[in-house]
């Protein structure tokens, strides 16, 4: 899942730790201000012969495109890079379709998320999608979306379930099970410690379901993999997260200057870990560093060769998904996909993990997304499924 600080934590707080961060971990590679998709011209082609294939399924004839449509977003934070990419994926749509999008950031704040369902109800959007966060933050306003006829979705981090929630989060499972193969391939084939190999886990269960699940996964891969143990597992100070990253990884490298990996779901560590093992190693790196889900200093110090990988999810077919799962309802009279389940019905695997290493990061530029062809997949379906479409 992506990081989010704990729930309990001040705006302001939140505000000032992503300032030290940005400063602690300033790196001298170029900047990445961005992502964009990056696919070879066999992905486009089999995204546009998938998505002709499901609009056939879908309807023998073109039908109206429903028009007249808006799209609520709550985000989880306007400085949280999952939910920036969200947010444009949502725009990006929103221009395709013609319909207007209409934000609310609560910027971590509690308090806010409620206000921000409020806020987003009282434009009478046609469907709402927020961002990792569980529904009971909401108070009233996903009964009162569905009272209304308003399909909610959830994506980003996989949610608790509710009824009127169609969450469409990542649970947390399929991204660590990929990782962690990567990552101990990584060790054994760099680490001179013997076996079995010792890992440092940074992890923040508090955060919600998908660290859980996450914590869950690495420990059974972990379990089954005898030349691979848990030496330490860290559970994060949120509310102190840069001194508390930077520390417990410096302390662990002197307790176990033998460690073969350091790996953690919070997103901004991962060049806080970098920084800490740079400190205490130089540049005598010995430990894999590695981590889910990438930041744009992430992507920086993946290509300086400070961070070995990110494992990482193409966010935005989430949002595709859900705007897809309410046209078909609209026009089409078909039922919306409750959960993630909802990615089986597509002929392409649409949340499927890939990993961000220093061999396809590229040097400059954007940061890379990865797999399926998501824009090419849904504009062709819906090109093809409806009358209206624009481009």
């Amino acid at each position: 899942m992506k990081f989010a600080p704990r729930r309990t934590l001040a705006a302001a707080t939140i505000t000032a730790i992503a300032a030290t961060v940005a400063a602690a971990t300033a790196s001298s590679a170029a900047p990445v201000t961005s992502y964009k998709y990056f696919g070879s011209s066999s992905a486009i082609a089999a995204a546009r012969a998938a998505g002709l294939k499901d609009a056939k399924k879908a309807t023998k004839s073109k039908v109206a495109l429903p028009k007249k449509k808006s799209i609520g977003l709550i985000l989880l934070s306007g400085q949280s890079a999952t939910s920036v990419r969200l947010t444009a994926a949502t725009k990006q749509i929103g221009r395709l379709l013609g319909y207007s999008v209409t934000v609310c950031d609560p910027n971590f704040d509690p308090q806010k998320v409620q206000q921000c369902a409020t806020s987003i109800l009282a434009h009478k959007p046609s469907l709402i999608i927020s961002i990792s966060t569980n529904p009971g933050a909401f108070g009233t306003g996903i009964s009162t979306a569905a009272s209304r006829g308003i399909p909610w979705f959830n994506v980003g981090s996989g949610t608790t379930p509710q009824k009127g929630f169609n969450d469409y989060g990542a649970s947390g499972f399929a991204i660590t099970k990929m990782f962690d193969a990567w990552y101990f391939k990584q060790i054994q084939a760099k680490s001179a410690a013997s076996k079995p190999f010792k890992l440092l886990s940074l992890t923040a269960p508090t955060v919600g379901i998908s660290a859980v699940n996450s914590d869950k996964q690495m420990a059974a891969d972990v379990k089954k993999n005898s030349a691979f143990e848990l030496t330490v597992k860290h559970d994060l100070d949120l509310s102190n997260v840069v001194q508390d990253t930077l520390n417990t990884t410096k302390q662990v490298l002197q307790q176990h200057p033998d460690l073969g990996g350091i790996s953690t779901y919070c997103d901004l560590c991962i060049p806080l870990v970098a920084q800490a093992v740079e400190q205490a190693q130089g540049g005598d790196r010995k430990v894999v560093i590695a981590g889910q889900y990438s930041t744009p200093q992430t992507v920086a110090d993946i290509r300086s060769g400070t961070v070995d990988g990110v494992a990482e999810y193409a966010w935005e077919t989430q949002v595709w998904a859900a705007v897809d799962q309410a046209l078909q309802n609209w026009a089409l009279h078909k039922a919306i996909g409750r959960n993630d389940g909802v990615f089986r019905t597509y002929s392409l695997r649409l949340d499927q993990p890939y990993m961000i290493t220093k061999a396809n990061a590229r040097t400059t530029g954007p940061a890379p997304i990865f797999g399926q062809d998501y824009v090419t997949y849904f504009t062709t379906k819906w090109k093809a499924e409806f009358s209206g479409i624009k481009g």
